[in-house]
């Protein structure tokens, strides 16, 4: 005779067993946590900033000429020279007269002979003007010799003195154009001089504008040079300031005077002013081949000298302008931003889940973002999710120790 209660304890080990599978296929076939570095929203410091690329230059230049045409002497002075005010730079043997064709030889007796003739022609008005000047003032005294008697009436007196006033200023512009016209006798007598005509030796001194150095050579060795012709450039080492080509949408947030960083220079950052934003911007291609707007902005150093002695003018640098800096922001890791659509947004963990929350961000740099609106500090974010973090997704927070 069988057990009563033996079918009762098989249906109860099948129950057992089917739990049993149950819960090891549950085990095996459940969403995992999936492991996410996670850091705290804060209250700090943060600076909005652009930053680019720049070479440093001379401010205040000054371009040495050659006033005449003439022979250049060979130059002693080599870039990197100091130079002091009114120091000669140079010298030049003008051009004598017997070095012109016999078309410009006949051109410049021609202009010495329309210049002479002007002369002549502005001294004969001068003395015209001073004989008018003359009869004017005699008038003046007869007609108030006559008035003072009561015969000549006031107006006639004002008249004399009008015409007398006429004539003195008449004269005047005479002599003042006889000199004008001397002066163009003088310059067109010039061209037919020869290096003879100097006086004291046959050359002529250039001299140093200002205080500086020699930045550039145009002519270094002996040979002809027409009027004009650029031979060095002094420059004053004081005036060194980086001009940085940033982004024209960069470009129109910087106003002058923000504070400014120059670095990566290959000495320490130095800090810096803006002096000018520069109103005109220019096309540039990029290494890529994109062509961008940049703009100009050019930062004054505000660091002594003896901190930025190794920089020179042409040297390649980066500068850093600082548009708003706020003290006590919100921040979140700069990692944790996520691309939501258009805007921007974090994973938020709330209670072992990730949350994807949209977030309005302010300034940026290289380890921090500010959030303007979405969470609050003391509030966890994901940093760094990987493509497998969703919305809700379950995940299985370690505290991000890198920040």
């Amino acid at each position: 005779m069988k057990p009563l209660f033996a079918p009762l304890r098989s249906h109860w080990r099948a129950v057992a067993a089917a739990i049993a599978l149950i819960a090891v296929a549950s085990f095996l076939f459940a969403p995992k946590a999936l492991p996410v570095d996670v850091a705290p929203v804060v209250r700090g410091a943060i600076a909005d900033t652009v930053a680019d690329q720049g070479v440093m230059r001379i401010r205040e230049a000054y371009i040495v000429s050659a006033p005449v045409a003439g022979r250049l002497e060979r130059l002693r002075l080599k870039v990197g020279d100091r130079v002091e005010p009114e120091q000669v730079l140079a010298r030049i043997r003008p051009m004598s007269s017997d070095f012109l064709d016999p078309r410009s030889q006949a051109q410049a007796r021609a202009a010495v002979a329309s210049a002479e003739a002007a002369y002549a022609a502005s001294l004969a008005q001068t003395r015209s003007a001073a004989a008018a000047r003359e009869l004017a003032e005699r008038q003046l005294t007869r007609t108030t010799q006559l008035a003072a008697s009561g015969i000549a009436s006031r107006q006639a007196l004002e008249t004399a003195q009008i015409e007398a006033r006429t004539a003195r200023s008449a004269e005047q512009a005479a002599r003042a154009q006889a000199r004008a016209r001397e002066a163009d006798l003088q310059v067109a007598r010039a061209t037919l001089l020869g290096p003879s005509a100097s006086g004291s030796g046959a050359t002529l001194d250039l001299t140093s504008p200002a205080r500086g150095l020699v930045t550039r050579v145009f002519q270094e060795s002996e040979r002809p040079l027409s009027a004009g012709a650029p031979i060095l450039e002094i420059g004053d080492r004081g005036g060194l300031e980086a001009a940085i080509e940033f982004l024209s949408e960069d470009a129109v947030r910087i106003r002058e005077g923000l504070p400014a960083i120059i670095y990566d220079w290959g000495g320490p950052p130095l800090r810096a002013q803006v002096r000018r934003v520069e109103p005109q911007a220019f096309t540039k291609v990029s290494a890529l081949g994109v062509e961008e707007q940049r703009v100009l902005v050019l930062l004054q150093i505000s660091e002594p000298p003896e901190r930025w002695s190794g920089l020179g003018a042409g040297y390649r640098v980066w500068g850093r302008v600082t548009l708003r800096q706020t003290q006590a922001a919100t921040l979140a890791p700069f990692g944790a931003l996520v691309r939501s659509g258009p805007d921007w947004a974090v994973f938020v963990l709330d209670r072992g889940r990730a949350r994807l929350t949209p977030v309005h961000v302010g300034a940026m740099n290289d380890t921090a973002v500010e959030i303007l609106d979405g969470v609050a500090a003391g509030t966890d974010v994901i940093v760094f999710p990987s493509d497998k973090v969703r919305d809700g997704a379950l995940v299985r927070a370690r505290r991000n120790t890198n920040g």
